[in-house]
């Protein structure tokens, strides 16, 4: 191929940064691609795949989601060009062997470490919404997985705009040792045109917005301008036709009123319901559900108005449901949260934000410029729609004060690197060569090549940190019994590494003795209240933990102790202790109460449930294999545990077009 890079690929013309993205993969450079939601980033991997296949090499594509790793599963699987694909989320692992694989970046990851020698035959991979490695919780995974993956991969990285793009792109080339080419794609397909509202002012454009808010001055007082109102907006919505919208709320709960409430109305025409009534049907037949009661009587009713609703607290099929029947045009209002913004391809003619301050996980405040962009940037179809229109709803306060400009037009954040080396990966690089390679590491990453850039003080200073941290860390797993010597890892350490998350709390309560007590419904509840996080809200039924009481108080002890040795080698403490709010409906499920009556046992929301139990029965896996030669019985109550969680919409067969008897690789 030229060195401009082929025209056209799998039946598209290319446009010029695909063109030049194709060059650079024809000629064995990594490639950093920023551009926007819609752009067009997709078909630069799947020209990768395509590259990797001719010559004879596997393909890995991660994501930073599991929803979003099903979804791509599926789209290979139904590529004439590519059909055998593979699937690893640790929810569940098929075909392990397949041309192009799709994984989540911690499965990448933990195979870096434990069994490197899977990627032998890999020629290329794929991190998409490479951006989120600055994510505080889980950012350190993508960066360590860039740094530690073998130099001969060919490493295609697909991010949303970034300021950084340059320095990011010069140490992907410093620690990846082969040239990168970064390309930064402005140009949306379809533009998208911004208008801001309130009830008091209407819809207006943001050039308004200075005369608007020398109205709103001196009205503080007036209870009228403070009044929330979006019905004017959406009746204007809908009377222009405006349709399909995707309305942002950063709430679950004001997602589901906001659905209710439309409901009421009639926006599909009789042909539309009867394509609703089919899709039902036909989905009906593929995942044997029951829509007559509950919740899918009720979401059936809504998307038969053309109405829904769609957030993390659903549950999986749910969600299937509201995505198969949006992407077909039948649904004309959706109320959903940011996760929808993220990889999953699904644009609508306009954008609907309910609010431009959400909560970051400490604090309510004004949204990044970043994340407004990658949920605006969901509104326009290509071929379909001239502009993409994007309303944000203002508050009086948001008149006077936000910072709109900042938020719609202003300068993208930055990645920064939270790199972040947990204790399994400190035992492995003690084990692999011995505790200097962990300095080596920092020196390697990301958070180092940031503290050079920015001044020779602040390098030192960062370095002399670092180097005091790990110096605890190590101090402390060699106290609790991991490592010794140096380069000896002991047998708690080699457990530990084979846990992939919470390693610390399940190896202690494995070794404790805690854990091999229990039977399959004791030791399912135990593994949620070491791994589940509560969500501000949560409750539950105490008395249900009466079974479990004398196990949990055990447990506690030893991560007290645990958390108590941290702090006494002077390090802030990690070790988790123990979160009960989900315990009683996994451990009722477990022991084989019908998901039906779980309300009874929590108030979590289905999908929060499901969610759970599917991290319970990974780490049980994990917890099996750990066990299978060193404890055979309890390798086979973790068996046992997995088999009594692992039905009902906790199996993600179903969601992912498979039979119970589809045949599944072991994890």
């Amino acid at each position: 191929m030229s060195t401009a890079g082929p025209a056209t690929f799998k039946g598209f013309t290319l446009a010029p940064f695909q063109r030049r993205a194709a060059a650079a993969l024809d000629t064995d450079r990594n490639v950093l691609v920023a551009a926007p939601t819609g752009a067009g980033k997709t078909l630069v991997a799947e020209y990768a795949i395509h590259l990797a296949t001719q010559r004879g090499m596997r393909s890995i594509y991660t994501a930073p989601i599991k929803a979003l790793s099903n979804q791509k599963f599926r789209d290979f699987r139904e590529d004439e060009a590519i059909r055998d694909a593979g699937l690893m989320t640790g929810d569940i692992t098929l075909n392990p062997g397949g041309r192009v694989l799709v994984m989540t970046t911690e499965i990448l990851r933990n195979t870096l470490t434990e069994d490197p020698e899977k990627l032998q035959d890999v020629g290329v991979v794929v991190f998409d919404e490479v951006h989120y490695m600055d994510d505080p919780d889980r950012g350190s995974v993508w960066e360590e997985t860039l740094m530690f993956l073998p130099k001969e991969v060919i490493v295609v990285a697909l991010s949303a705009t970034i300021d950084n793009l340059g320095q990011f792109a010069a140490w992907l080339e410093r620690v990846r040792e082969r040239p990168v080419e970064a390309i930064t794609e402005t140009k949306r397909p379809v533009p998208l045109k911004n208008y801001l509202y309130h009830p008091k002012a209407g819809v207006f454009p943001p050039a308004r917005l200075k005369q608007v808010r020398k109205r709103f001055e001196g009205q503080r007082r007036n209870r009228e301008y403070k009044r929330r109102d979006d019905r004017e907006l959406v009746e204007e919505l809908i009377s222009a036709k405006t349709l399909p919208v995707l309305y942002f709320c950063f709430s679950r709960r004001l997602c589901e009123t906001k659905a209710r409430k439309m409901a009421r109305k009639r926006l599909l025409s009789p042909k539309e319901v009867e394509q609703v009534d089919a899709v039902w049907e036909e989905e009906r037949a593929e995942f044997g559900f029951d829509d007559r009661r509950g919740a899918l009587a009720e979401l059936r009713k809504q998307t038969s108005r053309g109405v829904a609703c769609h957030h993390a607290g659903m549950l999986p099929l749910h969600k299937e449901m509201v995505e198969r029947l949006f992407s077909r045009g039948l649904l004309k209002f959706l109320f959903t949260t940011e996760t929808f913004a993220l990889g999953i391809n699904m644009p609508a003619r306009a954008v609907v934000f309910d609010s431009l301050s959400k909560f970051d996980g400490v604090d309510f405040d004004y949204m990044r410029t970043r994340d407004f962009l990658q949920m605006a940037g969901r509104a326009g179809r290509q071929g379909m729609d001239e502009v993409g229109l994007v309303y944000t709803v203002l508050e009086y306060d948001d008149v006077l004060e936000a910072p709109i400009h900042r938020i719609q037009e202003g300068k993208v954040e930055p990645v920064v690197s939270r790199f972040n080396l947990e204790y399994a990966t400190l035992v492995h690089l003690h084990g692999v060569a011995g505790q200097a390679a962990a300095a080596d590491a920092w020196e390697r990453s990301f958070a180092a090549f940031q503290a050079r850039e920015h001044s020779k003080k602040r390098e030192e200073q960062n370095r002399r940190e670092v180097r005091a941290l790990l110096t605890k860390r190590f101090a402390f797993l060699e106290k609790m019994g991991y490592i010794r010597g140096e380069r000896e890892v002991l047998s708690r350490g080699v457990t530990c590494q084979k846990l992939h998350g919470y390693e610390i709390e399940l190896t202690e309560l494995l070794y404790e003795g805690v854990l091999p007590q229990c039977d399959a419904p004791e030791l399912c509840g135990l593994v949620a209240a070491v791994i589940y996080e509560s969500r501000r809200g949560d409750e539950y039924w105490r008395n249900a933990l009466r079974p479990l009481k004398k196990v949990l108080r055990q447990a506690s002890n030893v991560l007290d102790a645990a958390q108590a040795t941290e702090v006494n080698q002077g390090l802030v403490a990690t070790v988790k202790q123990l979160d009960e709010a989900m315990t009683p409906a996994i451990y009722e499920y477990a022991a084989g109460r019908p998901f039906r009556e779980l309300g009874d046992f929590t108030n979590a929301t289905p999908g929060d449930f499901v969610r759970c139990a599917r991290l319970v029965v990974q780490y049980l896996r994990h917890l099996a294999r750990a066990s299978e030669q060193s404890d055979p019985d309890f390798h086979n109550t973790c068996l046992d545990a997995v088999e009594c969680l692992y039905r009902g919409p906790v199996d993600v067969r179903a969601e992912l077009g498979l039979r119970d008897d589809d045949e599944l690789e072991p994890e």
